[in-house]
């Protein structure tokens, strides 16, 4: 698990696989998202800017997880985010945040019985071109 401590919040970064996608969304916790990406550097940046978005009213979407997608999708169409990065089955991503994330989502994984699955930290240069496209949704 990667933890990230920013502002009052973690950001809390694992690794699962996914066997059927379709039933974690009723499970998921609004302090959740899970999403199909290649780099969890990328998730964390698009989490730090999602929070940061609802800190400043500059938010596109509703929800924050919902920010979350936008933002790694690089646009402001939810469905067109949904498409490009939501979970899959196999290999997603899963981010908890607020004061007890990492917590939460061990619980979160443990009880649903997901399999966790070890990741490394991706190529600098790959993750500078992802997070520029997180960072578009900001100039859209």
């Amino acid at each position: 698990m990667k933890l990230i401590k920013w502002d009052r919040y973690e950001i809390a970064i694992e690794k699962v696989k996914l066997k059927d996608p379709s039933g974690i969304f009723t499970k998921i916790q609004k302090d959740m998202q899970i999403v199909s990406v290649k780099c969890w550097e990328q998730l964390a940046f698009a989490t730090i800017s999602s929070l940061k978005a609802f800190e400043r009213n500059t938010n596109k979407a509703r929800t924050i997880t919902g920010e979350i997608l936008l933002r790694l999708a690089g646009t402001l169409q939810i469905h067109e985010a949904i498409s490009k990065v939501g979970a899959k089955k196999g290999e997603n991503f899963m981010v908890a945040f607020g004061e007890d994330a990492a917590r939460n989502l061990e619980s979160f994984i443990e009880e649903n019985n997901l399999q966790k699955i070890p990741f490394k930290d991706c190529d600098v240069e790959k993750v500078k071109e992802l997070i520029e496209l997180a960072a578009l949704v900001d100039v859209l």
